[in-house]
């Protein structure tokens, strides 16, 4: 079982199981009871995703994805970085600071997270120029 959410920038999963397996979660899993099937273009979409996750193209781009990470933490796993501010306030006010610099940070605050470690969000990728990714870096350090 598995998301192609995050990897493939899509929505929706799969589950690869034996046909008494899917049989039980079509017809007992209550979330899945009430969803419907994906439309053909987004299995296209998880197809052609695929398709260039297993390619050199991929590759490039992963390793120029984990360079841009490494300029703002280094040997971080993944393209998702957060900055845990603490209090909801300072969360916020450090946002409001970076989106008019030009930088998208969403703050995460209690509920989504638990009190007292409200945190910036930052999501990277491999289309981000590298001045952009250092110019976030030098304003997250003014900041912290």
């Amino acid at each position: 079982m598995g998301t192609f959410s995050k990897a493939l920038g899509l929505s929706g999963g799969y589950l690869a199981a034996s046909r008494d397996w899917i049989d039980l979660i079509v017809n007992r899993a209550r979330p899945f009871i009430y969803t419907t099937a994906p439309p053909p273009a987004l299995a296209h979409a998880a197809l052609a995703s695929l398709n260039l996750i297993r390619s050199s193209e991929g590759k490039t781009l992963r390793e120029k994805l984990f360079q841009n990470i490494s300029l703002l933490r280094k040997n971080h796993p993944s393209a998702i970085l957060p900055i845990i501010v603490g209090e909801n306030q300072a969360t916020l006010a450090a946002s409001t600071a970076l989106a008019e610099n030009g930088f998208l940070a969403p703050a995460i605050r209690y509920p989504t997270v638990p009190r007292n470690t409200a945190r910036l969000r930052i999501t990277l990728s491999a289309a981000h120029p590298e001045e952009a990714v250092k110019a976030l870096a030098a304003e997250v350090g003014r900041l912290f």
